[in-house]
Protein backbone atom coordinates (compact mmCIF):
# COMPACT_ATOMS: atom_id res chain seq x y z
CA UNK A 1 0.00 0.00 0.00
CA UNK A 2 1.67 3.43 -1.19
CA UNK A 3 1.74 6.34 1.58
CA UNK A 4 1.72 9.56 0.76
CA UNK A 5 4.66 11.55 2.38
CA UNK A 6 2.50 14.81 2.93
CA UNK A 7 -0.14 12.71 4.24
CA UNK A 8 -0.94 14.29 8.02
CA UNK A 9 -2.40 11.34 10.09
CA UNK A 10 -0.87 11.02 13.16
CA UNK A 11 -0.34 13.39 16.11
CA UNK A 12 2.42 14.04 18.47
CA UNK A 13 1.46 15.96 21.29
CA UNK A 14 3.74 17.79 23.65
CA UNK A 15 3.94 20.20 26.97
CA UNK A 16 5.97 22.92 27.36
CA UNK A 17 6.97 26.14 29.93
CA UNK A 18 5.68 29.16 28.57
CA UNK A 19 9.32 30.57 27.87
CA UNK A 20 10.02 27.70 25.56
CA UNK A 21 6.50 28.46 23.84
CA UNK A 22 7.66 32.41 23.00
CA UNK A 23 10.72 31.61 22.07
CA UNK A 24 9.67 29.03 19.50
CA UNK A 25 6.49 31.24 18.43
CA UNK A 26 9.03 34.32 18.22
CA UNK A 27 11.50 31.80 15.82
CA UNK A 28 8.10 30.86 14.45
CA UNK A 29 7.24 34.51 13.37
CA UNK A 30 11.00 35.23 12.28
CA UNK A 31 10.26 32.42 9.10
CA UNK A 32 7.10 33.54 8.62
CA UNK A 33 5.91 30.63 9.25
CA UNK A 34 3.41 29.23 11.39
CA UNK A 35 4.15 27.51 15.18
CA UNK A 36 2.92 24.23 13.95
CA UNK A 37 4.66 24.13 10.93
CA UNK A 38 8.12 25.55 12.49
CA UNK A 39 7.83 22.93 15.14
CA UNK A 40 7.54 20.13 12.80
CA UNK A 41 10.53 21.25 10.25
CA UNK A 42 12.95 21.90 13.29
CA UNK A 43 12.20 18.90 14.76
CA UNK A 44 12.41 16.33 11.29
CA UNK A 45 15.80 18.96 10.36
CA UNK A 46 17.37 17.95 14.06
CA UNK A 47 16.30 14.37 13.35
CA UNK A 48 17.48 14.15 9.83
CA UNK A 49 20.98 15.21 11.72
CA UNK A 50 20.95 13.11 14.37
CA UNK A 51 20.89 9.99 12.57
CA UNK A 52 23.32 11.49 9.76
CA UNK A 53 25.74 11.91 12.50
CA UNK A 54 24.95 8.22 13.98
CA UNK A 55 25.41 6.00 10.71
CA UNK A 56 28.18 8.19 9.10
CA UNK A 57 31.38 6.75 9.45
CA UNK A 58 34.56 9.32 10.46
CA UNK A 59 37.98 7.92 10.01
CA UNK A 60 41.06 9.60 10.70
CA UNK A 61 43.76 9.52 8.15
CA UNK A 62 45.10 7.07 9.67
CA UNK A 63 42.57 4.85 10.32
CA UNK A 64 40.90 5.37 6.60
CA UNK A 65 44.30 4.20 4.87
CA UNK A 66 44.07 0.85 6.90
CA UNK A 67 40.56 0.65 6.21
CA UNK A 68 40.64 1.23 2.37
CA UNK A 69 44.08 -0.96 2.32
CA UNK A 70 41.36 -3.46 3.27
CA UNK A 71 39.35 -3.50 1.01
CA UNK A 72 41.83 -3.22 -1.88
CA UNK A 73 44.03 -6.28 -0.59
CA UNK A 74 41.68 -8.55 1.43
CA UNK A 75 43.36 -11.41 2.90
CA UNK A 76 43.34 -15.37 0.74
CA UNK A 77 40.14 -16.68 2.29
CA UNK A 78 41.03 -19.47 5.27
CA UNK A 79 39.37 -22.74 5.52
CA UNK A 80 36.63 -21.95 7.58
CA UNK A 81 35.28 -19.40 4.67
CA UNK A 82 35.85 -21.84 2.01
CA UNK A 83 33.83 -24.50 3.43
CA UNK A 84 30.56 -22.17 4.61
CA UNK A 85 31.28 -21.18 0.31
CA UNK A 86 30.97 -24.71 -0.66
CA UNK A 87 28.23 -25.21 1.67
CA UNK A 88 26.51 -22.44 0.40
CA UNK A 89 26.57 -22.92 -2.85
CA UNK A 90 25.53 -26.70 -2.45
CA UNK A 91 22.01 -25.38 -0.65
CA UNK A 92 21.65 -23.02 -4.12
Amino acid sequence: MATNAHSRDERIDCRVSSDSKSLFSRAADLCGVTLTSFMIESARERAIRLIDEHERLVLINEARDVFLNALSHPPAPNANLRSAAEKYALKK
